[in-house]
């Protein structure tokens, strides 16, 4: 799994590529978590190359978007997502937790706008 992480104006985007699996998670927790301590509340997650998402991996982004959330700071809105991920997210209805968007203009747009 490959990470990257660039700041924007109102958000900053984490780009992953590869699995989301046990083995992967600790590492986009340790990432999400910086991103939190340096005060980036609003965190866009493009999944566009990611062929694969274990439970663990959404449940570090459902983790993060709840304390995000329950501190009233800001959240995570995920794009690119491709429609087998989307699918997982939907079965266990995790796509009622995240804003989706199909390309970054749109989701930097979100955070420009007054928090919802």
């Amino acid at each position: 799994m490959d990470l990257i992480v660039n700041e924007y104006n109102h958000c900053d985007l984490v780009k992953i590529s590869g699995r989301i699996d046990s083995y992967s998670t600790p590492q986009i927790d340790a990432v999400l978590e910086a991103l939190i301590s340096a005060d980036h509340y609003n965190i866009i997650i493009d999944l566009e190359n990611v062929n694969f998402i274990s439970s663990s991996g959404m449940l570090a982004f459902v983790n993060i978007q709840r304390k995000l959330k329950h501190q009233n700071k800001g959240e995570i809105v995920l794009i690119h997502v491709p429609n087998p991920l989307l699918n997982n997210f939907s079965i266990v209805g995790f796509d009622t937790v995240f804003s989706f968007f199909n390309d970054l203009d749109s989701a930097t747009g979100w955070f420009s706008e007054p928090l919802k």
